[in-house]
């Protein structure tokens, strides 16, 4: 079974919830998602938007 990218909600460096995106509307899969205040990264878009899509799970990593 494949393992589902994860998305970081918390970041690890700082401890901050918030997260920047460059172009969000057109950002593609690949594009990396930045923590808001030190821009350590916290995922891909293709994580961020699985994680929309499944909703809340008691597998998701926090």
């Amino acid at each position: 079974m494949l393992e589902q990218p994860k998305f970081k909600f918390v970041c690890d460096a700082c401890g901050s919830l918030t997260i920047r995106i460059a172009n969000p509307e057109r950002a593609l899969d690949t594009a990396v998602v930045e923590c808001g205040r030190c821009k350590m990264p916290r995922g891909t878009m293709a994580a961020l938007r699985d994680l929309a899509r499944r909703g809340r799970d008691e597998s998701l990593e926090f």
